[in-house]
């Protein structure tokens, strides 16, 4: 079962360009949807070294990977929800990861679109990135016969803390607003994914509920979103207390799955990533979504046929940044930003 795993994860970290046949269209830079979203390209690839989620019909390996991954049927569309795209708590810079000579690392740069990147870790970086408000970025290291969460500054020196261990699998790392819990999703064979929170102050490490990918929520320490498979496998956005015990569900769909929950700056939004069906290619592909908190208004906002993954919000809350494939021939992926105005 520990292979079938490793081959999920390999598969997640690959650049995998979309399964729809290649049309002009993915060179366009936005749909007539879009035409209101002001769309800025930040990044330059031209090798597609960018990292994103990989997205497309059924894979061998399905039996592993309905537990991490968001699924519509009756087409079997899947994709990887790992986050490879965060922002520094003072909104001024985008960590990514991005493959250079053979390895995945993370690479920190401004939010606009000029200056060059600086490459911040050097080993294999996987199952997603976040940039905590102790101003650490943290990551699942690829370095070891498992994934372990690590962290290292975001700005400086390349030592390395290592938070977790064991025969285990661990990803989705976040950092609560106070910089004291940390959570993340312990992958088990046997169990599937989990939420898992550690405490660094004391050490203690506690198992908060069934889920993955978790979304903090600033000062409140007991609670966080996460994302869990339904009985049929589509992927739902779930509230959840596990102190208390509460758990609610906050956005499902019969024709959709749901990943990557994220607050916006104010509390009122959470930005996700679903799938829809493309009006240009009618094929499905993944998008950026954003629903109000009580599960109300959820509203689309990207609709290109290409990939658009990973977004997050900007600290006024104003505008998304994001990794998409659209707007170039090869659909390499990019780091777009796009305005918020609801």
């Amino acid at each position: 079962m520990k292979t079938k795993f490793y081959a999920v994860a390999l598969a997640s970290a690959m650049l995998l360009a979309s399964c729809a046949t290649q049309t002009p269209t993915y060179l366009e830079a936005f749909s007539p949807e879009e035409s209101g979203l002001n769309l800025t390209k930040v990044t330059e690839e031209s090798k597609g070294s960018i990292m994103c989620g990989s997205f497309g019909p059924t894979y061998s390996y399905v039996t592993y990977s309905t537990q991490i991954v968001g699924v519509h049927k009756p087409n079997d569309f899947k994709w990887y929800c790992y986050p490879f795209l965060a922002i520094s708590p003072d909104g001024t810079k985008l960590a990514y990861v991005s493959r250079l000579n053979n390895q995945d690392n993370i690479m920190v740069r401004s939010t606009s679109a000029q200056g060059m990147a600086t490459q911040r870790s050097f080993r294999n970086v996987n199952g997603g990135i976040a940039w905590g408000s102790n101003d650490r970025l943290y990551f699942a290291d690829n370095n070891h016969p498992n994934y372990y969460i690590s962290s290292m500054d975001a700005n400086q020196g390349s030592i390395m803390s290592q938070h977790t261990n064991g025969n285990v699998n661990d990803c989705f790392p976040t950092l609560s607003s106070d910089g004291t819990i940390l959570f993340f999703t312990r992958w088990q064979a046997t169990y599937g994914p989990s939420v898992w929170a550690l405490n660094l102050k004391d050490g203690s490490l506690s198992s908060c509920a069934r889920g993955f990918c978790p979304g903090v929520i600033p000062g409140k320490n007991n609670e966080f979103y996460c994302v869990r498979n339904s009985t049929d496998g589509r992927s739902e956005i779930w509230h959840v207390n596990y102190v208390t015990g509460q758990e609610t569900i906050v956005l499902s769909d019969k024709n959709r799955s749901f990943t990557n929950p994220s607050l916006s700056p104010d509390g009122k939004w959470l930005l996700v990533v679903g799938n829809s069906e493309s009006q240009i290619t009618k094929k499905q592909n993944t998008d950026i979504f954003v629903v109000r908190v009580d599960g109300t208004q959820l509203t689309q906002l990207t609709y290109h046929p290409a990939a658009d993954m990973s977004p997050v919000w900007s600290k006024d809350g104003k505008a998304i940044f994001f990794i998409s494939s659209r707007a170039n021939k090869e659909q390499y992926y990019n780091i777009w930003r796009m305005n918020f105005a609801l």
